[in-house]
């Protein structure tokens, strides 16, 4: 038979947690010391001979500046680049909005387009690209789409530069 122990004799679960952790915590510091440690370089010393923490010496900045929709010129999305120094890397945009069919059902219509070696030179421009959907029966419309902007195979040293954001595609009627 088990014997029963009022709740004035049992050790709360929180009292022994502290205690616990207080026999650890010191348990801890024993083999700490306080004299000082013999031949450490200084602080300066010490921060002198770490590497940069900033790895990068360049910076690339995307941003979608306009996603038009042209029976002439098809779908294109206009980006901004703004490169800090001269650089050379590969420029991905890609597009994909939600298209409602004739049955009312949606369909996901996607597409991208590429700039290999785009050679950015230190400030700002603008690129063009036309983007075609993939979809065997469905093309972009006027509406709500999703833009995706990426640089690849860059240089070492270069701050990678990725950028996602909701877009209204606008109907151009050149």
């Amino acid at each position: 038979m088990q014997t029963y122990a009022s709740r004035g004799g049992r050790r709360s679960l929180a009292r022994t947690i502290v205690i616990l952790a207080a026999v650890s915590a010191l348990g801890a510091c024993a083999g700490e010391t306080t004299a000082p440690a013999l031949d450490t370089p200084s602080h300066a010393a010490a921060n002198a001979a770490a590497p940069s923490p900033e790895p990068y010496t360049a910076t690339v900045d995307l941003v979608v500046e306009r996603v038009a929709d042209s029976p002439v010129y098809g779908t294109t999305v206009r980006i901004g680049v703004t490169c800090s120094t001269s650089q050379v890397f590969d420029l991905i945009v890609d597009l994909e909005q939600r298209v409602k069919t004739d049955g009312g059902n949606q369909q996901l219509v996607q597409g991208s387009s590429t700039w290999s070696a785009y050679p950015c030179d230190q400030g700002k421009t603008s690129v063009i690209f036309a983007v075609s959907s993939t979809h065997p029966k469905l093309d972009f419309r006027p509406g709500r789409g999703k833009v995706r902007a990426r640089i690849e195979n860059y240089q070492p040293g270069v701050q990678p530069a990725d950028i996602t954001t909701r877009v209204r595609i606008v109907a151009d009627e050149r």
